[in-house]
Parts: C-alpha cells; sequence; structure tokens
C-alpha cells in the first residue's frame, strides 16, 4: 500500500525529488506505473497528470493521501528492506542445508549492502537565505498575518503577539475543576472570530455542551440561560443570533473519539485539518490519543512523549498552532525552599510525562479560584518565563477582566490597575 501512497504523493505534488531518489527497487508490487511516471519525467522534465498515467496504465488506482513526505521515505524504505531481505533469505536457503556458514556469510555480505536512499537533509541557511529575506518582508508588511490572537490581550503581548502559525505546540494544564477547558475554548473562538477555521478534540463533552459555551464565550449569552436552567432566560435575542451564526463560512468543527472509530491516531488529525482547512487544532485530553509508532505495549510516559513529539511536528508541517490541554497531579510542587507550592501547578506536575513539557513551544498553567482565572507561562520559548497574569471570570457570561499583579511584568500597579478596572469595568495596562 505504501508504494500505491507514494506513486500518488509523487502527482498530486509534483514530486520530483521523491521520484528520482526512490529507484524502481522500491516499486515492486507497482512496476509499471513507476515506470510511466519516470519515464515522462526523463522525456519532459515534469511530473505527469494522473489522467496522463491512467492513459498509460488504466489499472492504476488513483487513492487520496495526506501523509507527510517524511512518513513515506520511511516507510518506501521498511518496505524495501523487508522484500530484500526475504529473497535473500529464501535465495541461501538450499545452500543453508549444505554449507550454513557459507550461506550467513553471504547473507550478512548482501544485508551489508543495503544502504538507505540518498536523501536530502536538512536545510542549508547559506543557500536558502534569500527566503528568510522575503518572510521577513511578508511579515512586515502583515505583522498579524502569521499570528493567531488568544483573545487575551495582556497574553497575546506575553506571547510576542499571540500565536504562531507553526512549531507551536501549547500546553495548558490545571488541576481537576480549574477552568483550563474555558480558557482553551476562550482561546478557539478567539481564534474562530478572527476567521480562521478550528478544531475542538472533545472526548468527555457533547458538541452541544462545547456549543453552549462557544456561545457564552463569542456574545456572553447567559450559560444557565442557554442550557434552560434559568426559566426568565429571553429566548428572542438567542434565536437572532443562532439564525445568524450559521451564515458564517468558517467552521468549528467539535469532534470525539467515534468520529475517529476510536483511532484518535496522528494521521486521523491531520486528515481532519486537511480536509476542513483547520487552522488551530485544540485537543481537550492527550491521553486518549493513539500512539502509531508501536503496536504493542508501551509505558505511558514514553507514549505520551511520543505524541507529544508528533503533534509538534504535525505543528510544522500544517503550520498551524495546536493546543493540548492536560491534567497536572494533585499534589503541589515544591519551590526552592521546600514549601509546597498552593498556587499554580508547576510544570513538573503534568501528569504522565516531562516529555510533554519538554516538547511544548510554549507551557502555561491554569488556576481558577474566587472568580479569578490565574495563568502562569511557565515555559515560553519565543520570550518571557515566569510570568503571571490573572483575569477575574464571570464563568456564566464568558467574560475576562484583567487585573494586574506584581509578577506580569506590566508597569501599572496593582492599586492602579485595579482602580481603573473599576472606573471603566474594562481591561486596561
Amino acid at each position: 500500500m505504501i508504494q500505491l501512497q507514494a506513486l500518488n504523493y509523487i502527482l498530486k505534488n509534483k514530486d520530483a525529488d521523491l521520484l528520482m531518489t526512490f529507484g524502481p527497487e522500491y516499486y515492486f508490487n507497482y512496476a509499471d506505473e513507476y515506470n510511466a511516471i519516470r519515464d515522462h519525467y526523463t522525456k519532459y522534465k515534469t511530473v505527469p497528470d494522473v489522467l496522463t498515467v491512467l492513459d498509460k496504465v488504466p489499472s492504476f488506482s488513483v487513492v487520496d493521501t495526506n501523509e507527510s513526505k517524511k512518513y513515506i521515505e520511511q516507510k518506501l524504505y521498511e518496505e524495501y528492506v523487508y522484500e530484500f531481505t526475504r529473497q535473500v533469505m529464501n535465495n541461501k536457503r538450499e545452500l543453508f542445508k549444505v554449507d550454513s556458514i557459507k550461506a550467513k556469510n553471504e547473507i550478512v555480505s548482501a544485508l551489508n549492502n543495503l544502504h538507505p536512499p540518498k536523501v536530502g537533509y536538512g536545510v542549508d541557511i547559506v543557500a536558502s537565505a534569500q527566503d528568510r529575506y522575503d518572510k521577513l518582508i511578508d511579515t512586515l508588511a502583515s505583522p498579524n498575518a502569521k499570528k493567531i490572537s488568544t483573545g487575551l490581550k495582556e497574553l497575546d503581548m506575553k506571547l510576542g503577539g499571540g500565536m504562531h502559525m507553526g512549531e507551536e505546540f501549547i500546553v495548558l494544564f490545571a488541576r481537576t475543576n480549574n477552568a483550563k477547558t474555558w480558557v482553551a475554548e476562550k482561546i478557539a473562538v478567539s481564534a474562530w472570530e478572527s476567521g480562521f477555521s478550528v478544531g475542538f478534540f472533545s472526548p468527555e463533552m457533547t458538541a452541544t455542551s462545547i456549543g453552549y459555551r462557544f456561545d457564552t464565550l463569542y456574545k456572553n449569552f447567559s450559560n444557565y440561560g442557554i442550557q434552560g436552567s434559568d426559566a426568565s432566560f429571553d429566548t428572542s435575542k438567542y434565536r437572532s443570533y443562532i439564525n445568524n451564526l450559521s451564515k458564517n463560512k468558517n467552521k468549528f468543527s467539535v469532534t470525539s473519539p467515534m468520529d475517529f472509530d476510536k483511532e484518535v491516531t496522528i494521521s486521523n488529525l491531520r486528515k481532519w485539518a486537511t480536509d476542513l482547512n483547520l487552522k488551530l487544532i485544540v485537543i481537550d485530553g492527550l491521553t486518549y490519543l493513539k500512539n502509531e509508532r508501536t503496536k504493542g505495549h508501551q509505558p505511558e510516559h514514553e507514549r505520551l512523549t511520543d505524541l507529544s513529539e508528533d503533534l509538534m511536528t504535525l505543528s510544522n508541517e500544517l503550520e498551524i498552532p495546536i493546543i493540548v490541554v492536560v491534567q497536572a497531579n494533585r499534589e503541589g510542587a515544591r519551590d526552592k525552599e521546600g514549601e509546597i507550592n498552593n498556587d499554580t501547578p508547576e510544570i513538573d506536575t503534568i501528569r504522565g510525562s516531562d516529555g510533554i513539557s519538554h516538547n511544548a513551544s510554549r507551557v502555561i498553567s491554569v488556576r481558577y479560584k474566587d472568580g479569578n482565572i490565574t495563568l502562569y507561562l511557565n515555559k515560553n520559548r519565543y520570550g518571557e518565563v515566569n510570568v503571571k497574569l490573572i483575569y477575574s471570570y464571570d464563568i456564566n457570561e464568558g467574560k475576562f477582566h484583567y487585573i494586574n499583579n506584581p509578577k506580569s511584568g506590566f508597569d501599572v500597579s496593582p492599586e492602579e490597575q485595579q482602580a481603573q478596572y473599576h472606573d471603566t469595568g474594562e481591561t486596561t495596562l
């Protein structure tokens, strides 16, 4: 199957490099199809269209593939090694019966000559210097084109303007019942409001529940009212809002494990993102994902480390930010003096694996107490760390109001900011 995927990838992406790197020995099940593509390229110096190949080989199967080039290269080589080794072993079967030492030596000699194809390694940053200049010019012309706002102005400032479009794997973590999903959806709603299509994987809450929270965060409808807990709630404005909401073209796609037949893999997430052109993915529960790297039993911390590595790779590949929501351990972390930290949880309390935080571009802990949400920037690959941001939060109406504090890194004193907040009711720096 990988040979067919590779051929379709070459045709879809016009990838002459992949075509020329892996020769005919890698396509032993699709020799006619490979030769038709290779001959066309040799003659015309361009990868043919699918119809051109079908004209030469009518039996060619056209399939859709969204796998990465790296994955296809790896699997092509693995399949070739398996087939090569099988043939060598079969060819030496009779020799084994009469001279096993000689047979072994010939097998080892044959396998020692089995080398992977020469593929490109990395990026030559000298030869590609023009690309960096062009990117700078694009950024200066449209400074927000490569960023997505979190919807929280102060957090955006500490993130350097927002979330990056790629190289952005953000971990939100908190102990149980600390509003981490509310914060994740707040960010997702902000991205959607900016015109991006958003994906929200929710293994524990229904799409309807996420939808009600969306309405609260987007237009501040009473969450109690729209869920039927307040008999006095006036439904007329909500009805008008609902009628207009469906006219929006960008999507807010909520999925559950059942949408992936309980196979929530990186490949399936990739297909979801590419099919719907998603520009942000939120995963509200990393432990529900399945590791494709191994089929056998694997320690949980290794599985989560693999998944976090693959999610960062996926962010780079699709050029979108990916946010995961994870659970912190119940116990607090100890500070340098050995005292328990009962404020925001520290990075080493992330449940399951420190590999998650290692692979993350940003790590933000969340705490909800007495009507306030505290965000603590534990890790920030692109800027400041150990920054604390506090927001008063109306959980019924989805409203965030910033409250300054000494660890925010902003110059306004807590007293001045509090006075401004009470005077205006708005976020002020």
